[in-house]
């Protein structure tokens, strides 16, 4: 059987092709296959997938499996034509892929076979999102971007964080599009907000603040009336919780806040202080770091600012990475 597998594999060579055994380990790997991974032929081979992409984890932040192949051995379940990222080097490669299973001469499962194709994320992003009438989203960010430039661009670098973050999470791809998004109109409720407040130069009276903290009820409301964005309202009404309980509108802590929202609270927070503001000079990025890390298991989820810190760190090789 494993002589014409082979065959098979030499033939389509243009593919990627991993072979794990029942315990993760890296049995085969072709040459593309390696050179898409950023590893070595000689010293892959042998080495426990797990260990060698996925810090010794089976699944993601999210609690997906990381990638098919580790899916398949844990489930015992052949797969077709299934999304998967994997991040290498903080470069995130999208790939199309069909496993299989192999068994012994007993007939129990000894390997999982996967090949891969390369797709564009873009265009799946792009797919993804056909459905969703973005136009609307758009009018609202061109409103607030009419009001208040600095909301629109900031939501803007939000979203494109946001993405990052899902790419390297790992989220499944339907997921990575429903984050861009809530980054997109994170703050689309400040539309209804006064702008003398939204613009105030100066700090702000407690009554201020508080209409300021209804600008999350404000834009869950407003993308309630939108079918299909539940779970993106649900995202925005949220992101000013805190995982230590003390934020706002409901108090929520923990896994009880959805993940997007957790995934909001840092790159939004990261965004705000790495940006010039009339009353202050912008962090530097790594002084943005340094003040996540200082208020993860706080007012950030840890696992998310940890993933978010080395998505940064690969992205822009800011500095040494002490977690």
């Amino acid at each position: 059987m494993m002589e014409k597998i082979f065959e098979v594999i030499n033939s389509r060579a243009h593919q990627g092709w991993l072979m794990i055994d029942q315990n993760y380990k890296v049995v085969y790997a072709n040459q593309s296959m390696c050179q898409w991974l950023a590893q070595e032929q000689v010293s892959f081979i042998g080495k426990s997938l797990l260990d060698a992409l996925y810090k010794g984890k089976r699944r993601s932040l999210s609690g997906h499996f990381h990638g098919p192949l580790i899916e398949t051995i844990a489930v015992g379940r052949e797969l077709t034509k299934k999304e998967c990222c994997l991040s290498v080097c903080g470069q995130h490669k999208w790939f199309l892929a069909n496993t299989y299973l192999i068994p012994d001469q007993a007939g129990k499962v000894e390997y999982a076979l996967g090949d891969y194709v390369i797709i564009d994320k873009y265009k799946l992003l792009e797919e993804k999102l056909d459905n969703i009438n973005l136009s609307i989203i758009r009018s609202f960010a061109d409103a607030i971007g009419a009001r208040d430039s600095y909301t629109k661009e900031h939501s803007e670098c939000v979203a494109e964080l946001m993405l990052g973050l899902a790419q390297y999470m790992q989220l499944e791809q339907y997921n990575v599009g429903r984050v861009y998004l809530s980054g997109l109109v994170h703050d689309i409720g400040k539309i209804g907000i006064p702008e003398h407040i939204l613009n105030k130069p100066g700090r702000l009276t407690n009554e201020e603040f508080a209409i300021i903290q209804e600008h999350p009820n404000i834009g869950a409301s407003i993308l309630d009336n939108i079918n299909g964005f539940e779970d993106i309202a649900n995202a925005v009404r949220c992101h000013h919780e805190r995982y230590d309980g003390t934020g706002y509108p409901n108090r929520l802590s923990g896994e009880t806040i959805p993940l997007f929202s957790r995934m909001l609270a840092v790159c939004d927070t990261f965004d705000a202080m790495t940006s010039a503001r009339c009353y202050r000079q912008p962090f530097s990025e790594q002084e943005a770091v340094e003040e996540i890390k200082r208020c993860s298991g706080s007012q950030f989820d840890p696992d998310i600012s940890e993933a978010f810190i080395e998505m940064l760190y690969y992205r822009d090789n800011i500095g040494e990475l002490d977690f």
